[in-house]
C-alpha cells in the first residue's frame, strides 16, 4: 500500500470522526465532579458523597478515583487535613488520546503553608517557583498511599513531569516568567508531551491552583 492511498484513507478516517464526534470536547464526568470540591471548605463527608465510589480507593486522610472512558482517562486525588478532614489539596488529571492529538490537563489546587510563603524571596518569580514546587512535592506524596496501583503511579508521574519541566523552563526564562500570572499562560516544550501551558493564579492569601494544558500531535503514518 503506497503513502498517498494510505494518506487518503487517514484523511477519511479524520473526516469521519469529526463529523460523528464534532470537535468541541464535552466535560468529563470527574472533571465535572471535582469542580464542586472546594479546598478549605468541603470536608471527608461530602468529599465521599461528591465522587463515585467505583474506581475508588481511599485511606484515612485520603482518597483517589479514577475514571476511564474509550482512549480517555481521569485521575483525582483529594487529600484532607488530619485536624478537621477539610480539603488540604485536589489534583486532578485527565489524558484524552485521538486519532490526531494527545492531550493532556493537570489541575492542582493546594493550601500552600506559612513557611512557604513568608519567606523572604529575592523576588516575584522566586516565590511562584517556590509554590510551584510545593505543587510538584506534593503530588508525590499524595500518590504514595496509592503507590500499588501502577496505572495511578504511571499517570500521576507523567502529569508530574509536566510540571517539572515547567519548573525547569521558567527557571532558565526569568524574562518570561511573567506570563504564568496572565490567562494566556508560560509556554514550554515537552520531550514527549510537546506543546505544554502552565498557569498559576492565587485564589486567596494561601490557596494556589496552577493548571497545565499539553497538545501532541499524532504521528499517523507511523500509528497506521
Amino acid at each position: 500500500m503506497n503513502i498517498r492511498y494510505r494518506m487518503i484513507m487517514l484523511t477519511g478516517i479524520i473526516v469521519c470522526i469529526t463529523l460523528f464526534t464534532g470537535c468541541k470536547s464535552s466535560e468529563m464526568m470527574l472533571e465535572t465532579r471535582f469542580r464542586e470540591i472546594i479546598v478549605g471548605q468541603s470536608d471527608a463527608t461530602e468529599v465521599l458523597g461528591i465522587l463515585p465510589e467505583e474506581g475508588m480507593m481511599h485511606t484515612t486522610s485520603s482518597v483517589s478515583v479514577m475514571h476511564k472512558k474509550g482512549w480517555s482517562r481521569e485521575l483525582g486525588i483529594v487529600t484532607f487535613r488530619q485536624e478537621d478532614s477539610f480539603v488540604q489539596r485536589k489534583i486532578y488529571l485527565q489524558k484524552r488520546s485521538s486519532l490526531t492529538h494527545e492531550r493532556l490537563y493537570l489541575f492542582i489546587q493546594v493550601i500552600v503553608p506559612a513557611e512557604v510563603l513568608e519567606e523572604p524571596y529575592e523576588s516575584d518569580m522566586r516565590k511562584h517557583l517556590a509554590i510551584l514546587r510545593y505543587c510538584h512535592q506534593a503530588m508525590i506524596e499524595d500518590v504514595k498511599p496509592f503507590e500499588e496501583d501502577q496505572e495511578t503511579v504511571s499517570q500521576m508521574g507523567l502529569a508530574r513531569t509536566a510540571l517539572g519541566m515547567g519548573i525547569y523552563h521558567l527557571s532558565l526564562q526569568p524574562r518570561q516568567a511573567h506570563t504564568l500570572l496572565t490567562e494566556d499562560g508560560f509556554k514550554y516544550d515537552h520531550t514527549t508531551l510537546d506543546k505544554c501551558i502552565i498557569t498559576l493564579k492565587e485564589e486567596s492569601d494561601n490557596i494556589f491552583t496552577t493548571e497545565i494544558h499539553t497538545s501532541a500531535m499524532v504521528d499517523l503514518i507511523t500509528r497506521w
